[in-house]
């Protein structure tokens, strides 16, 4: 019955990837996308960020990782830019990693954070490297995508928070521009 099962989850994935567009190659490595709520990543942010701070021990760096990964998705402007992974992001992706699946090695799937804008915020966002492989073909600056994300944690070490959300997924807005 396992492989029924399997098999019954395939079908799923792959019927949800063909509904909102995904690239068939990624299909049968997506989740369940009922489990993403429509929100805002800055509200996950906010729910954090007093707790994050407060938390903080003077002179001691903070790596903070999420057993609740928030799943979210949001719709974002695309700006175009992208820079090699931050070090704090992938301090952050490989704690999270061995903390919740005794393996840090899902750090080898991103090796680029993306621009994106959330209202007035700009986000550097690791984006999974076989979904930013699409990004060529299907986006350009300024415009509008809804992206699949779960927050994995942050770090802190007494200024800014470097917040480490990751993109699991997107769908173009197409002709739509912000």
């Amino acid at each position: 019955m396992v492989g029924a099962s399997r098999f019954s989850t395939f079908a799923s994935a792959l019927l949800g990837a063909l509904v909102l567009g995904a690239p068939i190659a990624t299909a049968h490595a997506q989740i369940n996308y009922a489990r993403y709520k429509p929100g805002t990543i800055a509200a996950v942010m906010q729910l954090h960020d007093s707790t994050i701070r407060a938390d903080h021990v003077p002179n001691h760096p903070g790596l903070i990782v999420s057993g609740d990964d928030f799943p979210t998705v949001t719709r974002v402007v695309y700006r175009g830019d992208s820079r090699p992974l931050s070090p704090r992001r992938v301090d952050v992706v490989k704690e999270w990693g061995l903390t919740f699946r005794k393996d840090s090695t899902i750090v080898k799937n991103f090796h680029r954070e993306y621009l994106f804008q959330e209202g007035k915020n700009l986000l550097w966002l690791p984006v999974q490297d076989t979904v930013a492989s699409f990004f060529p073909r299907e986006l350009h600056p300024g415009q509008a995508v809804t992206l699949y994300v779960v927050w994995f944690g942050a770090y802190y070490a007494g200024e800014d928070i470097t917040w480490a959300f990751i993109v699991n997924e997107f769908t173009a807005e197409h002709g739509e521009k912000e």
